[in-house]
């Protein structure tokens, strides 16, 4: 699979719609709803504790209260989003996968396309907790089957977006279970998008992986700007993925 090319098409997919683009990418950031890339938001906490320890003594930590009471808002700040990403992350993963599809097949796409799934809100965070889950479980193993899993599941936001009338494990297991139990219980759709991930994956996890390598370069130069370069790469990655999937699932 030529990446150069993928990337040649997220550029002009992206191409008059920058602002837009960038809008949503924030946001996703912010709220951990992002396919792919990294956040631009400094570490605060880290910087933080590095300037407070940094030449100081005991007496010094109790005469400096109110840097302590600054860095308890700080963390407790970071906490409120860490549990805002892992509230609304996977259902807002389903929402930017909408918008990127959208913009690559050169539909109308508007800021709430982003928030456009609230109504699958049990299937977003099922897919997004299974997918962290199965991926810790395979990094226990090593790093490489870790990896190998992540790239595996990586397609499920766009497969339950595509697909939202996916059959659940339990209706295929269960055929008789009543409709209604189904219909209370959307998140149960996540497993099986998880599985199509993994067969549609089959003979493209070396090229997705290589298309991240393919912006490594990039990230570092991120890295040396406080993560603020990643406004503008977090899009053109997302966008790199949407064309990824397009490619592997269009057929022969």
């Amino acid at each position: 699979m030529d990446t150069k090319e993928i990337r040649r098409q997220a550029r002009a997919h992206l191409q008059g719609n920058w602002g837009l683009s960038i809008g949503v990418a924030v946001v996703a950031c912010l709220l951990g709803g992002l396919l792919t890339g990294m956040s631009f938001i400094p570490e605060i906490s880290y910087w933080k504790q590095l300037n407070f320890f940094h030449d100081r003594d005991l007496s010094q930590y109790v005469s400096g209260s109110w840097e302590i009471v600054q860095g308890v808002r700080i963390e407790f700040k970071n906490g409120i989003f860490g549990l805002a990403s892992f509230l609304l992350g996977g259902v807002l993963q389903l929402g930017y996968a909408r918008f990127l599809l959208r913009q690559h097949d050169g539909k109308p796409t508007e800021f709430n396309d982003l928030f456009s799934q609230f109504d699958r809100f049990g299937t977003g965070f099922a897919q997004h907790f299974l997918r962290s889950l199965y991926t810790l479980l395979w990094s226990l193993l090593l790093i490489v089957p870790g990896i190998i899993a992540a790239l595996s599941y990586a397609m499920t936001p766009f497969i339950l977006e595509e697909h939202p009338e996916l059959t659940t494990v339990l209706s295929t297991v269960f055929p008789q279970m009543p409709t209604f139990i189904l219909e209370e219980h959307p998140e149960l759709t996540a497993n099986e998008a998880i599985r199509r991930s993994k067969e549609l994956m089959r003979g493209h996890k070396t090229d997705l992986f290589i298309l991240e390598l393919t912006f490594i370069g990039w990230s570092l130069l991120c890295i040396l700007t406080l993560n603020l370069g990643h406004i503008a790469l977090n899009p053109y990655k997302n966008a790199a993925y949407a064309v990824f999937y397009r490619e592997i699932t269009k057929g022969p």
